[in-house]
């Protein structure tokens, strides 16, 4: 009954859910986590009406900011389970660039995205990961508002190829500022590197060239170091394949990771003893 009860009035179901998120120590959907049954044959998630409510209601650009700001308060709490129907996917599904599930701009889309890393940092980060380009993205799509007309009726869904690149060039600009200042988050975004754009590439490698980074400890750039030459050894190793990078492309990142390569023996052979590569 959750999607009929936030139709019928959006602002007092809105209202409602953010009083309970005021102290999320306290909130009530910890309990509502905890009694969430195993996945499958006589299980049942008791969070997917609510999720469900609020990805109806973010189909309007009216709603989309609070809706986007709850899912991640929700998340930020989210223990974690079997069950899909997590406030994590029902954030991302939402804002995909592939399969946006809003009618709200793209300006209001990247408002609702600031607003959630505003108030949730780490979910706000995990969030633009997950809206980023990866070649195994799957989604089955948000709720579908019943009664409301928050969806026109020649809505077709599609993007075009220009708008995607327009939003995913966006959103990894983003990712990449607020990277350069956070050594883990650079490192997530090395790891991606071979499904960013080539702008990406070379916005990252020349922040990774820069004093600044080159001038970090070897144990602090050990793990920059250690992506980069994973991602070297990687894409070498399986050139002849569709989803290698070319040799240029593979050459200027092996060109950073020998300007951050550790030059003590325990750094640098690090790789032999801890790499469970076969």
């Amino acid at each position: 009954m959750m999607p009929l009860l936030a139709e019928a009035a959006p602002d007092e179901f809105l209202d409602a859910v953010e009083s309970v998120l005021i102290k999320l120590d306290s909130a009530p959907f910890h309990k509502v986590f905890a009694e969430e049954g195993s996945g499958g044959f006589g299980g049942w998630n008791y969070m997917s009406g609510l999720l469900w409510a609020l990805e109806s209601l973010a189909w309007s650009p009216a709603y989309l900011s609070r809706v986007a700001v709850i899912l991640a308060d929700i998340a930020s709490i989210d223990p974690g389970g079997n069950w899909s129907n997590r406030p994590s996917n029902s954030l991302a599904d939402i804002f995909l660039p592939w399969h946006v599930q809003t009618t709200a701009s793209f300006d209001k889309r990247k408002s609702a995205i600031e607003a959630v890393l505003k108030e949730q940092p780490l979910v706000g980060w995990k969030l633009l990961l997950a809206l980023l380009p990866h070649n195994h993205g799957f989604t089955t799509g948000c709720h579908h508002p019943t009664w409301r007309e928050f969806i026109p009726r020649d809505w077709k869904g599609t993007v075009l190829m220009s708008e995607y690149w327009e939003q995913v060039t966006a959103l990894t600009n983003h990712a990449i500022e607020l990277a350069k200042s956070d050594s883990a988050k650079l490192c997530e975004l090395i790891e991606r590197l071979s499904d960013l754009p080539m702008s990406a590439h070379d916005s990252i490698l020349d922040h990774l060239s820069t004093s600044e980074v080159v001038s970090l400890s070897e144990a602090d750039r050990l793990p920059l170091w250690e992506k980069l030459d994973k991602l070297v050894r990687r894409h070498r190793k399986f050139a002849d394949t569709d989803w290698a990078l070319s040799e240029e492309a593979v050459s200027k990142i092996a060109d950073v990771a020998r300007a951050l390569a550790p030059k003590a023996p325990e750094f640098q052979y690090h790789q032999l003893f801890s790499d469970r590569d076969f």
